[in-house]
């Protein structure tokens, strides 16, 4: 299916894995060069190639804009965003200065970016309470204006356009207009409402159309006549998204249609199958229209065709579910629904080979269209297949060698969905193998919860709800560790945690065999930290980790917790090794959303409102945090966190975009020959760290100097790790050539580098 490349990074770094399909607004510079604001950042194009990209890594402040413009004055392109910042992107070296002032206003509270207009040296910003006006030059703030004649103080503002001399504002209460001349007084303003012609609702944008002034509500096209607004028919049925005037050309830009109007001739592009975001048109006559989810339109008026451009990379800004199969990354899309089917039904799976993305959904794959397959959000990876469980829609399996798709739900299988109403709407919460190759799954909050298909079957074996839960458990959850024991969390209908249900089901074709045992909080009840489990994890040395709503706790013996004692079923907390610090159980308060180990038995802990913690494999010490704050992750809210064992890359799906951060931690080597040391000459004034690769699972590393002195000796997991160029006491070491020489843990495996330190 595909190639087994990998995508390399450097050590440390991150990486950006967005989709720049879902376009939000365009732009085009003075050399021609097509800039799309996106859901997943920004793209430049040249004509139909892809040149650059930017996201939150490149130092964007967010992924998302709200509002682009270009101002060929200073060659600059400004980014709006939702929380009133501002980027201004130098268009030449793409270097990215913030304007902060509009997000640190602390008078009102919301301060969407709407709308960002150019005019001479002054850059007009429309906010959710008014205009901001900037100076390009000194990027300083020359003024605010937050009441527009007799329109509320701090109407939100929605577009901005020049019509003649006039500056023109569509806001939540009509439309507003000003001589062009920097006097925005209150009493400046003339305003056109209801009682002007417009009917109810927000004005969303306006424009000048076929020699008049026009303007879309949330519900009509209207055209001002006599100083009266009326209903505006040239585009029939069709509300106009955005107004664009280039030279003697009008532009006007429908879902479907792209409406264009020169010398008093209007022409109309259908968008067939697509559905339009917004548009741009240059100098040299060329239109640009961007798409929900299909890139960007460039219109040939000559012919009346479209020409697509469809940026590579995944098909949305949308992942969960992640896992790797020997370096290829696979990824669900996400289990919650936008309310708008036509961005559902493109949230299907992935699968990257670290070169190419390969996007499968109801869009690109016949079988998922049939039957409405969307909304995955879980995957697992078994030698022959990747599966993956939808939100009500069933499981679609996806065959490695043929490619082959088949989707399995109520229509076709044993497989049912929620009590009652809804059993025609399968929520495959969970997706496991067990050692003999079964892959097991749990319809969640049905009557019956759990089912089993051996490898290549095409129905299901259904499990009863367990007798050692009460009725009101329902299952919500499913992991398999290596005893083939399944750990089951449980919730209420109203979602509260009521514990874990660890299931021995014994021999797989006899329901009536199974064992089990409900956890719970309390001492001698489970110990739980909290009864709503939410992520578990099985580590290298055979522990099961549980992450709850409140804190994380591990069971060394599992199993034995079946058929053992009170205290081999007792989770224990992590104990915090820094005796100074508030809290005796390191990380106790917080809501853990999702786990993961790494090939050193490091734990990777991500939360849903806090971002990450790498922790030791002990867990009694943080060794490594991330936030928004201190590194390019994209929010804080983390959905799903997956390592790639072959390069130590570790994947994390946050609920804005995938990103992927090169930890130093990779897979052992089977046996050791040459070590890659680097970098290699070492100078302590230019670098930190030492990296050493090629080492076996467990190593003892010693480090010699050029006459066989032993100057530091260590102890490794991992096939590649840090040192940090000094002798046993912390001291840095003299220039001159030291050895490394790595020994596995049995002493059958040697491996030899060498490095040149530079003091």
């Amino acid at each position: 299916m595909f190639s087994n490349s990998v995508y390399s990074q450097g050590i440390l770094d991150w990486k950006a894995h967005t989709s720049f399909r879902s376009i939000i607004g365009i732009v085009q510079d003075a050399d021609e060069r097509i800039w799309i604001s996106t859901e997943g950042g920004i793209a430049i194009f040249e004509d139909s190639t892809l040149i650059k990209t930017l996201t939150i890594v490149e130092g964007l402040s967010r992924l998302s804009s709200t509002s682009i413009e270009y101002d060929q004055m200073s060659n600059s392109i400004f980014v709006g965003y939702i929380d009133g910042m501002i980027d201004k992107i130098n268009v030449e070296n793409h270097e990215i200065q913030q304007i902060e002032d509009i997000n640190r206003n602390t008078v009102f509270s919301s301060k969407s970016i709407n709308k960002l207009l150019v005019s001479d040296d002054l850059l007009f910003v429309g906010t959710d309470f008014g205009i901001v006006e900037y100076d390009i030059n000194s990027l300083l703030v020359r003024n605010s204006y937050l009441k527009l004649g007799d329109f509320d103080i701090g109407t939100g503002i929605n577009d901005l356009a020049i019509i003649g001399s006039e500056l023109y504002v569509a806001t939540e209460q009509g439309i507003s207009f000003s001589e062009l001349d920097g006097n925005y007084a209150e009493s400046d303003w003339q305003n056109y409402d209801e009682t002007s012609g417009l009917g109810e609702g927000s004005i969303q944008s306006l424009g000048y159309f076929n020699d008049s002034i026009v303007a879309t509500s949330t519900s009509e096209n209207y055209k001002l006549e006599n100083d009266s607004w009326v209903i505006n028919n040239t585009f029939t049925n069709n509300l106009i998204l955005e107004y664009i005037q280039q030279g003697s050309k009008s532009i006007a830009l429908a879902e479907r249609n792209v409406f264009i109007e020169e010398n008093s001739s209007v022409s109309v592009q259908f968008i067939s199958n697509k559905i339009a975001t917004s548009v741009n048109s240059s100098a040299n006559g060329r239109t640009i229209f961007g798409t929900l989810n299909n890139g960007f339109g460039l219109v040939n008026e000559t012919n009346s065709g479209t020409n697509f451009i469809v940026p590579i990379g995944p098909y949305q800004n949308f992942f969960q579910g992640l896992n790797f199969d020997n370096g290829t990354l696979i990824s669900s899309s996400s289990q919650k629904s936008s309310g708008n089917g036509n961005i559902d039904r493109g949230k299907g799976y992935y699968i990257y080979n670290g070169n190419v993305w390969k996007s499968i959904n109801a869009y690109t794959e016949e079988e998922l269209n049939t039957k409405r397959y969307q909304q995955a959000f879980t995957s697992l990876v078994t030698e022959q297949y990747y599966y993956f469980g939808s939100w009500g829609r069933g499981i679609s399996r996806f065959s490695k060698e043929t490619e082959e798709v088949v989707v399995f739900d109520e229509t076709n299988t044993t497989i049912r969905g929620w009590s009652g109403a809804a059993l025609d709407y399968p929520v495959m919460i969970g997706l496991q193998e067990d050692s003999n190759g079964d892959i097991w799954t749990v319809s969640r909050f049905a009557e019956i919860p759990l089912y089993r298909q051996s490898p290549g079957d095409e129905d299901w074996q259904a499990f009863n709800e367990s007798n050692y839960v009460s009725s009101s458990d329902l299952y919500e959850g499913l992991f398999i560790d290596s005893f083939d024991l399944k750990w089951i969390p449980l919730q209420n209908q109203s979602a509260s945690g009521t514990g874990l249900l660890i299931l021995d089901t014994k021999d797989s074709s006899d329901e009536n065999d199974d064992v089990g045992v409900k956890l719970q909080t309390g001492s001698t009840n489970g110990n739980l930290p909290d009864n709503k489990v939410n992520a578990i994890i099985q580590d290298k040395n055979g522990e099961v980790w549980i992450g709850t709503e409140r804190g994380i706790a591990k069971f060394i013996f599992p199993e034995l917790i079946v058929d053992g004692s009170v205290q081999e079923r007792t989770a224990q907390w992590l104990i915090n090794e820094d005796t100074s610090a508030v809290s005796r159980f390191l990380l106790r308060d917080i809501n853990v959303s999702v786990m993961a180990v790494n090939t050193a038995n490091e734990k990777w802990v991500g939360s849903s409102n806090q971002g990450i913690w790498v922790l030791n494999p002990e867990g009694s010490k943080i060794l490594k945090r991330f936030t928004e704050a201190n590194s390019p992750l994209f929010s804080n809210n983390i959905i799903s966190i997956a390592i790639n064992d072959v390069t130590g890359e570790v994947y994390i799906a946050t609920d804005v975009g995938l990103i992927s951060y090169q930890d130093v931690p990779q897979r052992a080597v089977s046996k050791m020959d040459e070590l890659k040391v680097f970098p290699n000459p070492f100078s302590y004034e230019k670098n930190n760290q030492i990296y050493i690769e090629g080492l076996s699972d467990e190593s003892t590393i010693k480090v010699l100097g050029a006459d066989g002195t032993v100057v530091n000796r260590f102890e490794t997991i991992g096939g590649r790790v840090t040192w940090d160029a000094r002798d046993y006491s912390g001291a840095k070491l003299g220039s001159g050539v030291y050895f490394i020489v790595a020994v596995d843990s049995e002493g059958s495996s040697k491996g030899v580098g060498k490095i040149i330190i530079v003091r």
